[in-house]
């Protein structure tokens, strides 16, 4: 079974050359990394060139794209030839035997996707850290299973495999041919935000998609504290409210259940005295309902 690795990056080249160098010490030979370059400017290019001289074993490509995370991950799938393509963040390291892992889950043919354990710094914002508490607050149900109003129930047994419903970013994989018809939303554009719950909801409805807990990244997180919160959180209930529609069907119980998501958003963002990403919320809401069913082309 042979990988393709895709990093999307944009304007972190240091990142980027650790994430790289993490990749292809841990990609067996004749396996194949493409870094997918959305930075005008070229910043990935020297960094790829000079890992490539160190690794010929390995197929490493630089491809320039226009920025967008969705846009970005569907140019590096269009230019993998592995079986299975592989997506990291560019602020990740890979853990050893991350490729065994996801290669005994691809081994079952009813598998389309697989994902595994990711670790981040732990953070001191009340409710960030999947617990069951939080689980509950979300409704209960299977552990990696999406809700009807397309909200994500956290694996809380990290420990054990699951079969779930949603993969995210930092981690993710899926067979290449699946996931050339699947692809990736480009209406979500800019840092897009959901685009990876999206691409493996829709994936979930092909196969089965495995939880992995011995294939391991750690996401660094780089630049976090350095995003303008009010914008990520205005995009991000455009983007859900977007993704509820396409998605899922508009049943009154589930119209209820995401709006009680997003009041649970803010509740969240008041507790922790997040007031930017606060009004960040409140402006996506105001946005959504001036725009209507017709928002991003979906039918009224």
């Amino acid at each position: 079974m042979r990988f393709s690795v895709i990093i999307v990056t944009k304007d972190r080249p240091v990142a980027l050359a650790a994430a790289l160098e993490s990749s292809a010490k841990a990609l067996a030979p004749g396996g194949e990394v493409i870094a997918v370059d959305g930075d005008p400017k070229h910043s990935a290019e020297p960094v790829v060139a000079e890992l490539r001289s160190r690794y010929p074993a390995l197929d490493m490509r630089y491809l320039a794209s226009n920025p967008g995370a969705a846009l970005q991950r569907n140019v590096g799938l269009d230019a993998a030839s592995g079986d299975v393509v592989v997506y990291f963040d560019d602020d990740c390291t890979l853990e050893p035997g991350l490729f065994e892992a996801l290669m005994t889950a691809y081994s079952d043919p009813t598998v389309v996707g697989a994902t595994g354990r990711i670790n981040c710094p732990s953070r001191s914002r009340l409710g960030s850290n999947p617990s069951r508490l939080r689980w509950l607050l979300l409704g209960g149900g299977r552990q990696g299973s999406v809700s009807s109003f397309g909200s994500q129930r956290p694996i809380i047994d990290v420990e054990q495999p699951h079969d779930v419903e949603f993969m995210g970013g930092p981690l993710m994989s899926a067979r290449r041919d699946v996931a050339a018809e699947v692809r990736f939303d480009e209406l979500l554009t800019d840092y897009s935000l959901v685009e990876d719950l999206d691409f493996s909801y829709r994936l979930s409805r092909r196969g089965r998609i495995l939880y992995e807990p011995s294939a391991v990244v750690t996401h660094h997180e780089l630049g976090w504290d350095q995003r303008d919160q009010r914008q990520v959180n205005r995009v991000q209930v455009i983007n859900r409210t977007y993704l509820f529609r396409k998605n899922f069907p508009q049943t009154l119980r589930a119209r209820g259940g995401f709006a009680a998501m997003l009041m649970l958003l803010c509740v969240h963002r008041v507790l922790n005295r997040e007031w930017s990403g606060l009004r960040g919320l409140l402006e996506g809401m105001r946005q959504v309902r001036r725009s209507g069913p017709a928002h991003r082309g979906l039918p009224a």
